[in-house]
């Protein structure tokens, strides 16, 4: 009887050491998902000769991908600290925050264009508040 409850406690402990593992993997893939993301929202905005266009372009790619985006970066923000190491969590917060100023750099960039256009104004405005929206909810 001892015996099963040993080999118990043990199975117990190495199911809880592979979870950690799969939310590890989990968390990383999410931070290759945001780099890749913000690369492509960053490419559509200056894929196009004029930057009200590629702005709605990339208007567009972020509501297109939205659900997908959310749901990526809500699966890694519940993800409890204790689940994944510290070198992890850091990783994930550095890309946050990196590819958050990424994209509102685009406001500093441009600015002097948004200053003499409002519609380009408003539109740049839009497309960084609703990306740091998702990434701040």
């Amino acid at each position: 009887m001892k015996t099963n409850f040993s080999y118990f406690v043990l199975l117990l402990m190495l199911t809880s050491l592979v979870g950690c593992g799969s939310k590890e993997d989990q968390v990383s893939e999410s931070i290759q998902y945001i780099n890749q993301f913000t690369n492509q929202l960053l490419g559509k905005v200056s894929s196009k000769s004029s930057l009200i266009e590629g702005i709605e372009l990339g208007q567009v790619f972020l509501n297109s991908e939205k659900a997908a985006f959310t749901k990526k970066i809500a699966l890694t923000k519940n993800t409890n600290r204790a689940q994944v190491s510290d070198k992890t969590m850091k990783a994930w917060q550095k890309a946050v925050v990196m590819n958050l100023k990424m994209v509102e750099d685009l406001k500093i960039k441009h600015i002097s264009k948004a200053l003499r256009n409002p519609k380009l104004s408003k539109a740049l405005n839009k497309l960084v508040k609703d990306y740091r929206d998702i990434l701040q909810k």
